[in-house]
């Protein structure tokens, strides 16, 4: 008997799946393994990455089909891939060259960037993930879904989460993946959506509202680290913003029957090219967490 049968008596679950760029590829591999164990997922919810899984499950009968949709474009579109080089540069200047002149460079190419914010440019055009999303999702209306699925999106006008189970399922995931700064945001009804993941990295309470008894969470998300730097005002705004995101996530999977958490390091979110990898850590730590 293994932990699912334990703790739930129950082979009906809901799925929510977090937040986290690239990171979010291992769901497939977390939706695998409740396959192979034959569990049935009965409710999606889904937040970024995790709404474009979770999308694509509820429309497409088998996680195979997913996966080849996702790989296939990934494999075809390097140019696409290449678009993400604005922000591995940002990386590079972090990693490399240990010294002043570091951390020099590393302030004027953050500069050069925030400045892009703060002249309200997006770092990246919004084509980038409606190509992608347009390609792995039907032009289908959510309602449409063979699951029930909950995309989980945030209103910067009200000021609010909001849960969406019906209109174009296309348009919707693209707002939830729209990152705030990077993505521009997303303009339906008298909304103006942008990812929620900093709000609800991970929507167990958008599948738990769906009436499912029994929820299994994913949660893609990086470790905090206890070393971050503070060298300027923007690094403590960030850090303190990522340690409340931290809480709400905590607090979000409180409410989840089990919890998988795959192990991927502090892999950026832009780094698409990995996706082999990343999903199978997906599909590791789910048969880990669900067997033992």
């Amino acid at each position: 008997m293994n932990i699912i049968d334990k703790i739930f008596g129950t082979r009906n679950i809901g799925l929510a799946l977090g937040a986290g760029g690239a990171r979010g590829l291992a769901h497939i591999g977390v939706i695998q393994a409740l396959d192979e164990l034959n569990y049935k997922i009965v409710a999606l919810s889904g937040a970024s990455m995790g709404a474009i899984v979770a999308a694509m499950f509820a429309f497409y009968p088998h996680w195979s089909m997913v996966q080849e949709k996702l790989f296939d474009y990934f494999k075809s579109h390097q140019e696409a891939l290449d678009e993400f080089e604005i922000l591995k540069n940002a990386s590079r200047q972090e990693s490399s060259e240990s010294s002043r002149f570091k951390s020099i460079k590393s302030s004027m190419y953050k500069l050069r960037m925030y400045g892009r914010l703060i002249a309200d440019t997006p770092l990246l055009k919004s084509e980038l993930l409606t190509d992608l999303i347009y390609t792995v999702l039907p032009d289908k209306d959510i309602e449409e879904a063979n699951l029930p699925l909950t995309i989980v999106v945030y209103d910067i006008l009200s000021e609010k989460e909001v849960r969406i189970r019906n209109g174009a399922v296309r348009d919707i995931v693209v707002a939830s993946c729209s990152i705030p700064g990077i993505f521009p945001p997303v303009k339906k009804d008298d909304m103006l959506l942008v990812d929620s993941g900093a709000i609800s990295p991970v929507p167990v309470s958008a599948v738990k509202s769906s009436g499912v008894k029994k929820i299994v969470a994913v949660d893609v998300s990086p470790k905090q680290s206890k070393h971050n730097r503070y060298s300027n005002g923007l690094d403590i705004m960030l850090n303190v913003l990522a340690g409340a995101t931290q809480k709400i996530k905590e607090m979000e999977l409180r409410d989840a029957d089990i919890v998988i958490q795959p192990q991927i390091g502090g892999l950026e979110w832009w780094r698409f090219e990995y996706y082999q990898q990343i999903k199978d850590r997906g599909y590791k730590a789910a048969m880990e967490r669900l067997t033992r």
